[in-house]
């Protein structure tokens, strides 16, 4: 149904992106099948080559991950395949049906709080509501210049798009004590991802339900993601598991060996993850399962 339903909407309009087919070729510039280095925007140039990737290509993925991982299916390659292509879901697959369904129900509903997506009208939103975000400037425009370039050369401007522009602008974030001991001392700022649920939209009017417990929003999930050593950010990181409940973080794993673009990189990359068995950060030694995020409560609260 994913897959049909990203054909279905290649051509058709899209929130943020204008069509879809433009938000597929920008989330994906990143993004290759393990082992190949090919960017996956590739095939979102035009349909027939959507159309050749998703009946042809991909099934052949599939079915090489069957014969370098046959225990997938039970021992036979047939089994291997057919989970592989149409079962062993990765993080990949969850991420493109959540981006595929929103996109449906957007173009379908015409909702107005996709609107928030752009980053500027979030922020915004939040300054008027009272609710935590990271700061930014209010400069209408910033400067950069290399210390040692001249001539108008090494100069950028960037525009505020507070201002009309198209750049958040905003002063850089450094990790919390309690997050930095658990990194290498060059790590990006690094994040805690929580997923919730809300029930709240079953209410006819928002007003019907006279606390956040009673709309039912809930918090199923939450995940620490440790940035890389010299990563710009934690996109670059090793994702660990963490008790909604306690904070413990739990062991992690990495989505790495999913954006590993070109010839060199493919060659060493791995078709697929060890799983959950991280304990450890990789680029310092510094543990990481078995420590704590502090005040997890007050996290989930907000």
């Amino acid at each position: 149904y994913s897959l049909a339903l990203h054909l279905r909407l290649f051509g058709d309009g899209h929130y943020r992106s204008g069509t879809f087919q433009n938000d597929l070729a920008k989330n994906l510039r990143n993004v290759a099948l393990p082992a190949t280095g090919v960017p996956l925007s590739v095939f979102c140039s035009c349909r027939p080559l959507a159309l050749l990737f998703a009946w042809l290509l991909l099934p052949l993925a599939a079915l090489v991950a069957a014969v370098r991982r046959p225990s997938s299916g039970g021992g036979s390659l047939g089994g291997a395949f057919a989970s592989s292509l149409l079962s062993d879901w990765s993080w990949f697959h969850y991420w493109r049906l959540n981006c595929v369904l929103a996109s449906y129900h957007a173009l379908a509903t015409s909702d107005p709080g996709y609107g928030l997506e752009d980053k500027q009208l979030f922020l915004a939103a939040c300054e008027r509501q009272g609710v935590a975000a990271s700061p930014s400037l209010s400069d209408r425009a910033i400067v950069v210049k290399h210390r040692n370039e001249e001539g108008g050369l090494g100069l950028h401007t960037f525009r505020n798009a507070a201002h009309g522009g198209d750049w958040i602008l905003q002063p850089a974030l450094s990790n919390a004590p309690s997050i930095a001991k658990l990194l290498p001392p060059v790590a990006p700022l690094s994040t805690l991802r929580l997923v919730t649920a809300s029930r709240a939209s079953l209410h006819q009017r928002p007003a019907e339900a006279s606390s956040l417990d009673e709309g039912g929003v809930e918090v199923l999930s939450a995940c620490f993601r440790a940035g890389r050593a010299g990563a710009s950010t934690d996109h670059s990181c090793v994702m660990f598991d963490v008790d909604v409940a306690t904070g413990d973080i739990r062991r992690g794993t990495t989505s790495a060996h999913w954006y590993q673009l070109g010839l060199a990189r493919a060659r060493r990359c791995p078709l697929f993850s060890e799983g959950h068995t991280v304990e450890v950060h990789p680029d310092c030694g510094a543990p990481v399962c078995g420590e704590v995020i502090p005040d997890m409560a007050s996290i989930a609260s907000l």
